[in-house]
């Protein structure tokens, strides 16, 4: 922890040095930093992880409203006349004028300069204090128990009345009359008020599910043994697979395939037989036991944890066969536009335009996927009873907490925990449908569903939308049980964030956040590696210039200076001729090539011999790759990351020294 806290305050003075280049003038800079040294000496890395970084929201803020309102660590104005933060007040002043308000001439580099320093420390890889977990989990019980009682039946192994699922409606808990949308008039007393609100949320939701039936109407027929056949015959493998992280079972990744449980709630829309098992398996059908999914903590920042759960096996293996069917569905609708998942930068190019001309507003959900229930997914996906049904088998309903001071099982209200391979793509549907409800005027068509696809954007829970559109679509989140992150989201000033991408009148000021910047292992060294080459891209040429010390000698030396049109070479980054003078050099006969010896990261394997039909399974639920054989009879997982200097391909487009001569002998004697 403290060679973390003493490693960001070296970058730190970097920072000084860079904020000092840009304005020679500024005066008491040398003195706010020396006061964050005082402050490293008390706080620690806490300086950097939580008081700093909650100095970013209040910055947002002011440029948002428009007035700098200030509470918090860190936050004391200079004076009763200068109502800026005394820390840093020469930059804030670039921002803000003495009383506090936004300035016409706003310094778009002072605002990168404070954001930087506000979040140089936010992302480092630390672990939170065990009052923060529970504290997290607590609100994350809080939520579960606030969420809505779906009407159809998500707890049996049947959904119910799934038929009759279209009479179901968003607006179905306003509790009015429709005789009120022909019959009241504004001479009726009373509860008026609270009748047009009402009238108008109806509206708004209705408008809503209007969307909904439109696009999820034109899905095709879930049907997953056929569709996975269909993805088969275009040697695409059979849709089903497993995820990347952990099952609830704890099963290493190589035995995963060797079901022990399939429910008889997902054999219902997934028979074990045609997507469990190859042809001539054993017939030995696995438990039909049903368990539950495991409440996870991941490190998120010291802040809080990020809470997850990891499903089980077989239910994983099904989920991802749904969430290929939706990615193609959408796909298939509308092409790229309104929501990618495999190009999360179309929604970040968005952002710099919006921060320009104020049309489009950004939105962030808090706790998206803990906040949407079965009753909206019910309702939002009533035109597709067969995918709401095989969301419905693949869905795990009871949640184990082993991590809470209160262990315990949790029947779920929710659709999905985070972790669950259906949750974002469901999620990002039932956000888009809300987004385009909000913002549509008049008759719900496709025609004008289709003119906001370069208004429209959705990934996950991050929503651009048309600034129009901005109060209505909080309206019906809020209805809906969905909370917005208003201190994340943006309408009314410049600045707009989404994505990863943060722009301010047109300028990028997305500031860099690092992990680590600790070189103390071959994986690390990597990231700090990457840290520097981000700083100097940003133009924070003496922060990058102060964390490249703290990589280790010996891996300097052998590091690339790599120009910016330098594809495929790992090193630093210069924007000039890239420079492989300082590494030694040999000509390589068998191969025909010069060399350099560079620093690169290495990887020690395990190998576990495999074979039988679960391996089979595993082959054919592969994608196929005519460049590469798809090999399952061993699995490969990474053991150990090893680091070390190796010889690689020499890159003709930088400096070296030259003539180059290997023990008197040159590469024209072997030609």
């Amino acid at each position: 922890m403290k060679s973390q806290a003493n490693a960001l305050l070296h970058v730190m003075q970097g920072l000084r040095m860079d904020v000092q280049a840009a304005y020679p003038a500024l005066k008491g800079l040398s003195r706010d930093f020396n006061r964050l040294a005082l402050y490293c000496q008390t706080r620690g890395l806490g300086l950097f992880t939580l008081d700093l970084p909650s100095l970013d929201p209040v910055l947002l803020q002011g440029l948002e409203t428009g007035r700098l309102v200030l509470g918090g660590p860190l936050t004391h104005a200079v004076s009763k006349k200068v109502r800026v933060p005394r820390l840093f007040s020469g930059l804030w002043l670039r921002v803000f004028d003495k009383s506090a308000c936004l300035r016409q001439d706003v310094d778009v580099n002072a605002i990168a300069f404070l954001r930087q320093i506000f979040r140089l420390g936010k992302n480092i890889a630390v672990e939170c204090s065990e009052r923060r977990k529970q504290a997290a989990l607590g609100n994350y019980h809080a939520i579960e128990r606030a969420l809505a009682v779906p009407t159809l039946n998500w707890d049996s192994d049947s959904l119910g009345e799934c038929q009759h699922v279209a009479d179901r409606h968003l607006g179905d808990h306003l509790r009015v009359s429709r005789v009120y949308d022909l019959f009241w008039t504004p001479q009726m007393r009373g509860e008026s008020g609270r009748v047009v609100q009402i009238l108008r949320d109806r509206r708004l939701l209705d408008q809503c599910q209007q969307v909904a039936d439109l696009i999820v109407g034109a899905f095709d027929f879930c049907e997953p043994v056929s569709y996975s056949a269909d993805l088969e015959s275009e040697a695409k493998g059979i849709g089903c697979r497993h995820g990347s992280g952990a099952v609830s079972e704890r099963f290493p990744r190589w035995e995963r395939s060797q079901f022990r449980n399939w429910p008889d709630k997902l054999e219902g829309w997934f028979p074990f037989d045609q997507l469990g098992k190859t042809a001539g398996s054993p017939e030995l059908r696995p438990s039909v036991h049903e368990g539950p999914s495991r409440l996870i903590l991941v490190p998120k920042t010291a802040k809080g944890p990020r809470i997850i759960a990891s499903e089980p096996a077989s239910h994983m293996w099904c989920q991802q066969l749904l969430r290929r069917f939706m990615v193609d569905q959408l796909s298939r609708l509308f092409g790229e536009d309104f929501i990618c998942f495999h190009k999360q930068e179309l929604s970040g190019a968005l952002v710099l335009d919006a921060s320009r001309d104020r049309k489009l507003a950004t939105i962030d959900l808090s706790d998206a996927s803990d906040r949407l229930s079965c009753w909206t997914v019910e309702r939002v996906l009533r035109k597709s009873p067969s995918l709401l049904s095989a969301l419905h088998a693949a869905r795990t309903r009871y949640l184990r907490d082993e991590v809470s001071v209160d262990k315990g099982f949790l029947k779920l209200r929710k659709f999905a925990s985070q972790g669950t391979a259906t949750t974002f793509p469901v999620q990002s549907l039932v956000f888009l449908c809300l987004a385009i409800g909000s913002c549509i005027q008049g008759r719900v068509t496709m025609r004008k569903i289709r003119k906001l696809s370069s208004h429209v954007r959705v990934y996950g829970d991050d929503i651009i939308i048309p600034s129009r559109g901005y109060a209505q679509l909080l309206r019906a989140m809020e209805l809906l049980g969905l909370k917005v992150n208003e201190g994340k989201s943006f309408v009314n000033g410049h600045f707009r964030e989404s994505c990863g991408v943060d722009g301010y009148m047109g300028y990028d000021v997305t500031p860099v956040s690092p992990k680590t910047v600790v070189a103390d292992s071959p994986a690390s060294c990597q990231a700090v590696i990457d840290t520097c080459n981000n700083l100097y891209c940003k133009g924070y040429w003496h922060a990058s210039d102060h964390l490249r010390t703290h990589i280790p000698p010996r891996v300097q030396r052998g590091l690339r200076i790599v120009g910016q049109h330098d594809a495929g070479f790992l090193g630093l980054t210069t924007f000039g001729v890239g420079d492989e003078s300082h590494l030694r050099t040999r000509w390589n006969p068998r191969l025909h090539r010069y060399e350099v010896r560079v620093w690169s990261l290495r990887y020690r394997t395990l190998k576990q011999d495999r074979g039988g039909y679960s391996a089979f399974l595993d082959f054919v639920s592969s994608q196929h790759n005519h460049g590469n054989a798809r090999i399952v009879s061993e699995y490969v997982c990474t053991r150990k990351t090893r680091d070390g200097l190796l010889w690689e391909p020499l890159n003709t487009g930088s400096r070296h020294s030259a003539p180059i001569s290997l023990r008197g002998r040159t590469p024209l004697s072997y030609f």
